[in-house]
């Protein structure tokens, strides 16, 4: 039984098709559903060693990317309210993005992830991990079954 959904978001298009997948699901199961988006921190050099930094949030690139980050969720969480349910919608900083959905999944007794496929995130930038985030959090693996959404769906 689904006493909890977790959607995903990254900002995409295909993201908001998955919520959409999800929160139609959601309503037929009448679970509660939390949305949510993973800011990943600024990797930096320090000392000859690799370092995660969340940048205070009166930097104007952190404002921005944590801007995004809460319009992302608040589009999802508005479409839920549309179609009557109710949603939350949470930040997480991790810096790994499906690190940060496992664990929000884990602290939230989620018993459902849904998330999008080939989603290009609203960094817009260009990276080698751009689409590999569902890959590499089925690869985890999370403590509850995920649904993929195709971008098609």
């Amino acid at each position: 039984m689904v006493n909890k959904m977790i959607i995903t978001t990254d900002g995409s298009e295909a993201a908001e098709k998955a919520a959409a997948f999800g929160i139609e699901h959601a309503a037929q199961l009448g679970c509660k559903v939390l949305c949510i988006t993973v800011l990943r921190p600024v990797e930096a050099i320090i000392g000859m060693k690799l370092e995660y930094i969340f940048v205070e949030e009166d930097d104007s690139i952190a404002k921005e990317l944590l801007s995004a980050g809460e319009k992302a969720v608040a589009r999802i969480v508005e479409m839920g309210n549309k179609k009557g349910i109710a949603i939350e919608g949470k930040i997480v900083r991790h810096e790994r993005v499906e690190k940060g959905i496992c664990e929000a999944a884990k602290e939230e007794n989620a018993d459902l992830i849904v998330i999008g496929m080939h989603g290009h995130g609203f960094s817009g930038l260009a990276s080698p991990e751009m689409g590999s985030v569902t890959r590499r959090l089925l690869a985890e693996p999370p403590t509850c079954p995920v649904i993929v959404v195709p971008p098609s769906n």
